[in-house]
């Protein structure tokens, strides 16, 4: 059912063809509880076939109901995410680093948080994995006045050295601490880079942003830190450690707005409405270790990115 080259964790120093070759650029009603995550009950462990639709594809806009639709086209759909020190910093690089190379298709990562004391780390491991642009997204207009705005606005960018690049070749680029709209209309062409030091910083860098996010991916072992984020943010879609997985296994309950949670396939899936909201959340539970029959404690292993 799922693809797993799409969000199972990955290393930062995974081949993937957009980096080695050129690619096309194209008080609430019903408040979150700890029985919600933690005690699941049996029929929230199965899905019955009709509730998975016909659509093959599982995308976030085909299952979203008809009023949550933006206005803006459906080749834009950019996504938010925010990098902690206790995420699985490797898998998140993968595909940051992927869409930084990709920055006019559907789905990119237009704007990154990365929690203060990972800042320096990052940027040290992306930038030997920027490789040169499409000279269709270097000469693409927007690019070029994202360049020249932030140029005139003195922003800092990351991107790889110039003797690094050929003539008239440019990598990816990172523009730190601004917003899309200082940059021009979005696709931008760019990624917004952001550094936080704690949630409230994060949320309310997040709040300065006037782009509408189609999903938002936090990699951080932290659970409670992560709903926090799922909250406070103006979003629909949640992934929780992990990024792009299917949502057919909540198809029904989406276009219903029904809460609602299943375990699929090592996936804990969520809908829930959070005051006037209506959401979904989706991330790994792993394998559960269970012990053998002898054993003299049969309890369940503990998931393993939740704090003891």
């Amino acid at each position: 059912m799922f693809d797993v080259t799409k969000y199972f964790p990955r290393s930062i120093d995974s081949e993937h063809p957009s980096q080695s070759g050129a690619s096309e650029p194209t008080p609430p009603d019903n408040p979150i509880t700890h029985e919600m995550v933690h005690n699941l009950t049996d029929d929230a462990l199965n899905i019955d076939a009709e509730d998975v639709p016909d659509d093959p594809t599982g995308s976030i806009r085909s299952l979203c109901p008809t009023e949550q639709e933006s206005p803006r086209s459906s080749s834009s759909a950019p996504q938010l995410m925010i990098i902690y020190e206790d995420g699985d910093i490797n898998s998140a690089l993968h595909f940051l680093i992927e869409s930084a190379h990709n920055p006019f298709k559907p789905n990119i990562v237009a704007m990154v948080l990365v929690e203060e004391k990972l800042r320096e780390e990052i940027v040290r491991r992306i930038l030997p994995k920027l490789q040169p642009l499409n000279e269709v997204v270097t000469e693409h207009p927007s690019f070029l006045e994202s360049l020249e705005k932030a140029k005139a606005l003195n922003l800092e960018l990351i991107k790889a050295a110039d003797t690094d690049m050929a003539p008239l070749q440019s990598s990816p680029v990172f523009v730190c601490e601004c917003t899309h709209a200082d940059l021009g209309s979005y696709p931008t062409g760019v990624t917004t880079f952001h550094t936080f030091r704690n949630n409230l910083e994060a949320i309310e860098i997040c709040h300065r942003e006037a782009l509408t996010f189609d999903s938002v991916s936090v990699w951080n072992e932290s659970l409670d830190s992560c709903y926090e984020i799922v909250v406070a943010l103006d979003c629909s879609h949640f992934f929780l450690n992990c990024i792009h997985v299917p949502l057919l296994p909540i198809s029904k309950q989406l276009s219903t707005r029904q809460n609602y949670v299943a375990v699929v396939n090592g996936y804990h899936f969520e809908t829930l409405h959070i005051y006037s909201q209506f959401k979904s959340i989706v991330f790994p539970i792993g394998e559960l270790n269970w012990p053998s029959l002898d054993s003299e404690e049969a309890k369940p292993s503990p998931i393993f990115f939740l704090n003891p």
